[in-house]
């Protein structure tokens, strides 16, 4: 026992200060009287007492004031208390795509839920676990938790998604959360393979495996080449199978156009074999759909989706000062229907507002401000403000384009390709190089491509009046050109197709609100964005999705096509029985200092309600 404010014992100095009050309140008053009769036989001892007779009042304000003084030291007893340490237990739970392989009269998912429940009934009184979603990116569902009855709802509560299965992200997640030295371990319910660990604390993962089937035929694979300079009739659809089985497969092959009829073909596949088969009959836009029948173990991926796009015209401000390239262009727009050239020279431009437009393209001119719409930039001045320029050079060859960027879809050889003066860009913030040229040994970027101001921008640094359309040699510079314009049309290259898991782009107008996204699921959630750039996240189911809102309309789809999830079969290693292990529950003494302080004050409540009935009987007394 001790006290833990012994300076408190100050304040006992104050019983001094009531001793002098009874003092000034009992001092005597001489009062002179006529005779000396009435107290002729009282003592002397009576007559001349102490400055104050010592009562009950006295004595209670001095406890009063003794507790209240014992309660500021806080007076203490020491007891010991009894501990315990139990685990942290982490519930990887697979929720990928492959957990909706049927097993008899369940799915993977349920078996896998099922050996989460199981783990759960076993945790011991201190144990503590905490459940994550691993699909295309882990997802923590809940923070640790001892109640069983919570943690079985939250499992039971889990959805399983269209995504692919990031393992090695899922478990770098829950064995980061294990660092630190807490005792515990991970729990892994999947039908993966368990990969090689090399992470801290790899001893601690428990792999639970589920799953025994391995019939199933996938498509992997749809893609439509569809240029919009073409008609219907010329697009052409490629879809590819692949019997991710042992054995060998018949399977019918069915594709719809808006959900009308358009082909029917049976494709036999022997194990592991993959096919590409081609799609005709394309007769105007709407959502492509491919399915496989029968059904196998794994639906999911029987079928996927493309949109065919809409034919549009592009409506370009050409902003030139004339010459040959004002020539072409109106060649151009003549032959093909699909694109409107309205040409204006750089004294004019302004003078038609630019929401008449889809694009814009500047030949040998820059604005002092950019255009707040898509534009090309032809053989800039070497002096705007815009793209600075390192320097020029003469007689100029494509040697390196990057083939995957839009512009250079269908352009496997631009080698060929020469122009007599070229510029070299330096870096621009958001521009990137799209086509590398080369004079007398020197590299430099000719072509830059990306984003300025929430726009995109294709930069060319040569002039495109050096060539002429209708030559079969310049016939590169043509197809870039065209594919170009398609690039820059706000809705004609807007990505239509994702796989799920991933994230999509579009670039919308400043300002926009209330906007909608409806998945494949009917489910319509609500948009926030911030600035011209919106990403769609949360693609977790295949199918179409429909993106409404002010001023913008799009819709895309989502496939999976993710061959190692579509493999069904179950490990070589088969299912891995894994006994729960007690907990460890380490007891330990800690030993806390109780505060009695508080309790002092429950005398003090009572002894100063007793001081003030007691005061209130003598006042009535001597009324009386």
């Amino acid at each position: 026992m001790g006290i833990l404010n012994i300076l408190a014992l100050a304040y006992l100095a104050t019983i001094a200060l009531i001793v002098l009050i009874y003092l000034i309140r009992r001092k005597r008053k001489v009062i002179p009287v006529s005779s000396f009769i009435p107290w002729r036989d009282l003592k002397e001892s009576k007559i001349r007492s102490k400055a104050f007779l010592m009562d009950i009042l006295f004595f209670l304000q001095i406890v009063i004031l003794i507790l209240l003084t014992l309660s500021l030291t806080r007076p203490y007893i020491t007891s010991t208390k009894q501990s315990f340490i139990g685990k942290n237990i982490i519930l990887l739970i697979d929720t990928s795509a492959s957990m909706q392989t049927l097993e008899k009269d369940s799915t993977r998912f349920e078996l896998a839920k099922a050996e989460a429940l199981k783990v759960i009934e076993k945790m011991g009184v201190a144990d503590k676990a905490q459940v994550i979603s691993m699909q295309s990116s882990p997802l923590i569902v809940s923070e640790p938790i001892g109640d069983k009855g919570k943690l079985k709802r939250i499992i039971q509560n889990l959805a399983v998604t269209d995504t692919s299965t990031n393992l090695e992200e899922g478990l770098s997640l829950a064995l980061s959360l294990l660092s630190g030295g807490n005792i515990g371990e991970v729990y892994v319910f999947t039908d993966r393979v368990p990969p090689e660990i090399k992470l801290p604390q790899a001893n601690k993962v428990r792999f639970v495996q589920v799953g025994k089937a391995s019939d199933n035929v996938a498509v992997v694979g749809l893609d439509v080449y569809q240029d919009m300079f073409k008609e219907y009739s010329e697009r052409e659809g490629y879809v590819t199978v692949r019997n991710m089985g042992s054995d060998s497969k018949t399977v019918l092959l069915k594709a719809f156009l808006e959900q009308r009829p358009l082909m029917e073909q049976t494709v036999e596949l022997n194990p592991t074999e993959e096919r590409t088969l081609r799609i005709k009959g394309i007769t105007g836009p709407g959502l492509l759909k491919v399915e496989l029948y029968p059904e196998d173990a794994l639906t999911l991926d029987n079928q996927s989706f493309a949109l065919i796009k809409p034919k549009k015209t592009i409506k370009a401000l050409v902003v030139t000062p004339g010459g040959l390239l004002e020539e072409e262009l109106a060649k151009l727009n003549k032959a093909v229907k699909e694109i409107e050239f309205v040409f204006a020279s750089p004294k004019t431009y302004g003078q038609q507002p630019l929401n008449n437009f889809s694009i814009c393209l500047f030949h040998k001119y820059v604005p002092e401000t950019l255009p707040d719409i898509d534009s090309l930039f032809i053989f800039p001045p070497q002096d705007n403000k815009f793209f600075p320029v390192e320097g020029w050079f003469r007689d100029t060859q494509f040697i390196d384009w990057e083939r995957s960027h839009p512009i250079m879809w269908h352009l496997d050889y631009m080698e060929d390709v020469w122009v007599t003066k070229a510029l070299a860009f330096k870096h621009i913030e958001g521009l990137l190089p799209v086509v590398t040229a080369s004079t007398d040994g020197q590299h430099f970027p000719l072509v830059i491509a990306g984003s300025m101001g929430g726009k995109r921008v294709v930069v060319l640094g040569f002039d495109l009046s050096e060539f002429s359309f209708s030559r079969s040699r310049d016939m590169p510079v043509l197809i870039m050109f065209l594919n170009i314009l398609q690039w820059l049309d706000p809705e004609g290259t807007s990505a239509t197709q994702v796989k799920t898991g991933e994230s999509l782009t579009f670039q919308i107008s400043a300002g926009t609100k209330e906007l909608t996204l409806t998945n494949p699921k009917g489910k319509t959630i609500k948009l926030n964005p911030t600035g011209e750039t919106l990403v769609v996240k949360d693609i977790n189911y295949i199918g179409e999705y429909a993106l409404k809102g002010t001023g913008i309309e799009r819709r895309f789809v989502a496939n999976l096509f993710d061959r190692e999830e579509s493999d069904i079969r179950p490990s070589s290693h088969g299912k891995k029985e894994i006994a729960f292990e007690e907990p460890i529950i380490a007891p330990s003494s800690i030993k806390e200092k109780r505060d009695l302080g508080k309790y002092l004050l429950i005398p003090v409540l009572l002894l100063l309600l007793a001081e003030w009935i007691l005061y209130n009987i003598r006042v009535r007394a001597r009324a009386l």
